[in-house]
């Protein structure tokens, strides 16, 4: 099993899962998978996603929350999960508007612990 099986299968358990990627802490992709006909610059906002959830865990940790784990945004035309997997890497999820939050969030921990096996 490859991580591009990984993240696709994520699509395949839930068909709101336009793209996702394994990334570096540095913001590059690793491997990355997209659906049929998504557009979405997908290595541009790894890129940022990353450079938002070391931000957010920094902001969680003076603030006495703990590191974060997972990081959450939801926009009009959709939603991005960013998920820790290990220190040095990140699983980044684009899900549809109509993507129900929990069963990604619960797909995307599945995905992370396979992920950090895999590592």
């Amino acid at each position: 099993m490859s991580f591009r099986d990984v993240i696709e299968g994520l699509h395949r358990k839930d068909p709101g899962v336009k793209a996702g990627a394994l990334v570096g802490v540095d913001g590059f992709t690793v491997e990355e998978w997209h659906a049929p006909a998504d557009a979405c610059d997908l290595p541009a906002l790894c890129a940022e996603s990353v450079r938002f959830f070391r931000e957010s865990d920094r902001i969680a940790t003076e603030n006495g929350l703990g590191a974060a784990g997972e990081v959450y945004l939801a926009g009009e035309q959709g939603r991005m999960f960013v998920r820790r997997v290990t220190g040095d890497y990140f699983l980044v999820v684009v899900t549809s508007a109509g993507a129900v939050p929990g069963k990604c969030r619960f797909l995307l921990g599945q995905a992370a612990r396979q992920t950090r096996e895999m590592l």
